[in-house]
């Protein structure tokens, strides 16, 4: 099979750049990197549980309407069930890192 490339064609270097919520020169700080990280791993939890919460809402709504009005939830038991153990991870995650800066911090100022 012949090679899509040859020697003569140009690449083109990736110009990406990483995201940061911080800008400026808080982006210095040592702690920057640790709250952008809080910061999103919060909001993927809170998305989860407003995702789960939705679909237990309807279910329940469903329960007590009438059969004819029953409408679909926006995901399935496994998904909810899916999106729970990611958020309890989630949040393991984010406590175990919370505990090495701890650590660290301690053995700085216990120096």
């Amino acid at each position: 099979m012949p090679s899509s490339t040859t020697s003569d064609q140009k690449t083109t270097p990736p110009n990406h750049e990483d995201f940061h919520w911080i800008s400026g020169p808080g982006r210095e700080e040592s702690f920057a990197s640790f709250v952008e990280l809080a910061r999103d791993i919060s909001a993927g939890i809170s998305s989860c549980m407003q995702i789960i919460y939705t679909r237990d809402l309807v279910n329940e709504v469903n329960e007590d309407g009438d059969p004819e009005q029953v409408s679909a939830p926006s995901i399935g038991k496994s998904d909810s069930a899916n999106l729970y153990r990611l958020s309890m991870a989630a949040a393991g995650l984010l406590r175990h890192v919370s505990d090495e800066h701890i650590a660290r911090m301690n053995k700085f100022w216990d120096e």
